[in-house]
């Protein structure tokens, strides 16, 4: 079942079916919720996701600070080149160093500007000069979708190695040095991140234009950190990524067929290291999950797909917002849909002894369901098993129209369902095919020439 066939299966049951897109978001915010808590309490085998993550070693840098200032010079610091996917994987690094009065500083990188200019997230206060500073990235930040961590394995030993679970007050108790660099022992959760959405859209201009249609564009905006230094890209690499806020406040626009929408994003403090990327949807095209604005003019000197920009501003994004475009399969088959990722906060695990070199880092977890908003959307559950989601959701709107008895039949109806669920997928016995028998006495040790069994 997708979504359109949970609402309409959902109006049957209740015999009320209004066609009104009050109703229908309030009934689409009751199905992704009752999919999200069926989905994340237990350790679904169809929630599971194996993926490799970055992680970055310790460095130095020879950095010249000024005081009273965030901008730091230096050379050769990482920076993307091609201006739709920018960004530096130093952005959000711990930068510490001791001046020449013997006073220890710690900024944070706000973002890259150049291969030899970068900002600190505040004015530097200590005595002008050069300094070698320590680069640390210690948090390995987890995909916005991962809800728990089931397990983190080194794959650069040969057979990959399973990490322990550590929690940092084991870590203190043992008195396990945190500064260490060598190969992944252990893992520990750590502190996370969350990144300010912009309270409206702005920089947004209504100019002529020929042959648009008549059409609405629900505009959003989202502030960006770090386009180019996430763990694990939000999104495909020929597209910018990165740590993305929640959406702002919606501002709607109406627009005839003479008009659409221009957008100047102003410029912002260097210390604060935003980007910043629009979103839009449109009744009119069908488009109703909120899908990223990219410039599209290509007599601008303006590379075509940019859609991310930086603190500096002064680029202005020119998108086709014609409905004969936004109504096409071919828009559709490109379009970048944005991520609704709890919140816009990032879960983080550290490793231990932190990694000697950079690599990459295998990680099991279980994920959140992707929030269903178009008629097509599937929910992640199993086919069979759909109906859980309508039930679940069926009980919180009989609640909510003073229906007790009602919200309790639907509770029993789902609950069934829930435990022929969970006897499907989470009571699956593990077989193995043993070749050999148990030799030198030992348990796990195998005869190699043996006959084949079932365990």
């Amino acid at each position: 079942m997708n979504l359109g066939e949970l609402l309409d299966f959902c109006g049957n049951l209740l015999d009320y079916d209004p066609s009104n897109s009050t109703y229908r978001e309030q009934l689409v915010s009751l199905l992704n919720d009752a999919q999200t808590r069926c989905l994340t309490d237990r350790p679904w085998a169809f929630c599971s996701r194996d993926r490799k993550l970055q992680a970055w070693t310790d460095s130095t840098l020879q950095l010249t600070f000024t005081n009273g200032q965030a901008q730091v010079t230096g050379a050769g610091f990482p920076l993307s080149a091609d201006p739709v996917t920018p960004g530096s994987n130093l952005a959000g690094a711990v930068l510490t160093f001791t001046d020449s009065a013997g006073t220890a500083h710690t900024h944070h990188v706000a973002w890259v500007e150049l291969t030899t200019r970068l900002y600190v997230d505040r004015a530097y206060t200590g005595v002008t000069g050069a300094y070698t500073a320590t680069v640390q990235r210690r948090e390995v930040y987890l995909p916005s979708d991962c809800m728990t961590v089931q397990n983190v394995s080194d794959p650069h030993v040969g057979i990959p190695a399973k990490a322990l679970f550590l929690s940092k007050w084991e870590r203190e108790d043992a008195n396990l040095d945190p500064s260490l660099l060598g190969t992944i022992e252990a893992y520990l959760p750590s502190e996370g991140k969350r990144v300010a959405a912009p309270v409206v859209p702005r920089g947004v201009a209504t100019v002529a234009a020929v042959g648009q249609g008549a059409r609405t564009i629900n505009l959003y905006m989202v502030n960006v950190e770090g386009p180019a230094a996430q763990n694990y890209p939000t999104y495909e690499a020929q597209y910018s990524s990165g740590f993305e806020s929640a959406l702002s406040k919606v501002a709607t626009y109406t627009l005839t067929d003479t008009q659409t929408l221009q957008l100047t994003p102003e410029t912002i403090g260097n210390e604060t290291g935003l980007y910043r990327r629009y979103y839009f949807t449109c009744p009119e095209a069908n488009i109703l999950a909120p899908v990223r604005i990219r410039h599209a003019d290509t007599e601008d000197p303006l590379p075509v797909g940019v859609d991310t920009v930086a603190p500096t501003g002064g680029i202005t994004l020119k998108p086709d917002l014609s409905l004969t475009k936004l109504d096409s399969q071919a828009f559709h088959a490109r379009a970048i849909r944005y991520r609704f990722n709890q919140a816009a906060v990032y879960q983080s695990i550290e490793l231990y002894p932190h990694v000697a070199a950079d690599q990459d880092v295998n990680v099991r977890m279980v994920i959140a369901p992707t929030r269903m908003q178009e008629d097509q959307d599937a929910p992640l559950v199993p086919a069979a098993y759909a109906q859980i989601v309508a039930y679940a959701a069926l009980e919180s709107l009989a609640l909510k129209v003073d229906n007790a008895a009602l919200s309790q039949v639907y509770a029993r109806k789902k609950d069934v369902l829930y435990k022929a669920m969970e006897q499907r997928y989470l009571k699956e016995v593990p077989r193995r095919i043993i070749k050999g028998l148990p030799t030198a006495g030992y348990r796990f040790t195998r005869n190699p020439f043996g006959p084949l069994s079932f365990s």
